[in-house]
């Protein structure tokens, strides 16, 4: 796929902007409400995930976990693909190949993503609540 000028130049863009609204979320103090959890009082698999980054962002790995086991667990191989895959399309001459994630990696992440949901509902996984 090859992207025109301009589109290469917004996203060049993007990852600054993504950058720069992640610290201006730092720096807010600000709290991300989960609407689902708002209708229902269940948790869902994102739960946490801002205090979650939150905690990374300051270097405390712990407490992050304790926020959102399923984040910390996804994250680093989410983002090195996602930055593969940013440049990627924001250099197509320097000949680099799409990730491939085999069908049986992909129905993993979402069964792992099922139980996760399901299990930190459960009081007995109490534990895997946001801040448990």
């Amino acid at each position: 796929m090859e992207l025109r000028r301009w589109q290469r130049v917004l996203l060049a863009l993007a990852a600054p902007a993504a950058a720069g609204l992640l610290y201006a979320y730092e720096r807010s103090g600000a709290e991300l409400a989960c609407p689902f959890y708002r209708l229902t009082g269940l948790y869902c698999p994102g739960c946490g995930s801002g205090r979650a980054v939150r905690a990374l962002l300051h270097g405390h790995l712990l407490q992050a976990l304790s926020y959102n086991y399923l984040l910390d667990l996804l994250l680093v191989p989410a983002l090195c693909v996602c930055a593969w895959e940013y440049l990627r399309l924001l250099f197509p001459r320097a000949g680099l190949r799409p990730v491939f994630v085999p069908q049986r990696v992909t129905f993993g992440c979402l069964v792992l993503v099922c139980a996760f949901w399901i299990l930190r509902n459960i009081p007995a996984f109490a534990f895997l609540a946001p801040g448990g």
